[in-house]
């Protein structure tokens, strides 16, 4: 192996070591960490059957501007600034369940 390559390997190994970090948590903060995870999941699952929509179907306009509590010019923001990918069939705009909770959990308010 020669000097130059030596080199690049430690710079490479610098860049690595820059990058990473380590997070020391303490065994009951994980605990309740985990606690308060399982609790919004079961929060979401409620919402899910409370509404009658299977996580795995599609959701329409009427129905993501409905669980958003958003208007119809609001979700075009959305999907106008890549924050809600959707799929188009003709006229007809379509959301994956699991979008439209990533978008309900960042908070996204109307008024943004």
């Amino acid at each position: 192996m020669s000097e130059t390559d030596i080199e690049e390997q430690q710079r490479n190994k610098s860049k690595i070591d820059e990058t990473m970090e380590m997070l020391i948590i303490e065994k009951q903060a994980l605990d309740e960490l985990i606690y308060k995870l399982e609790l919004l999941k079961r929060k979401l699952d409620g919402l899910y059957t409370s509404s009658g929509v299977d996580p795995e179907e599609w959701l329409d306009n009427q129905q993501v501007c409905q669980r958003l509590d958003i208007s119809k010019r609001a979700l075009q923001n959305l999907r106008a600034s890549g924050l809600l990918p959707f799929s188009q069939t003709g006229a007809k705009m379509k959301y994956k369940p699991a979008d439209v909770e990533k978008i309900f959990l960042m908070g996204y308010k109307k008024d943004a």
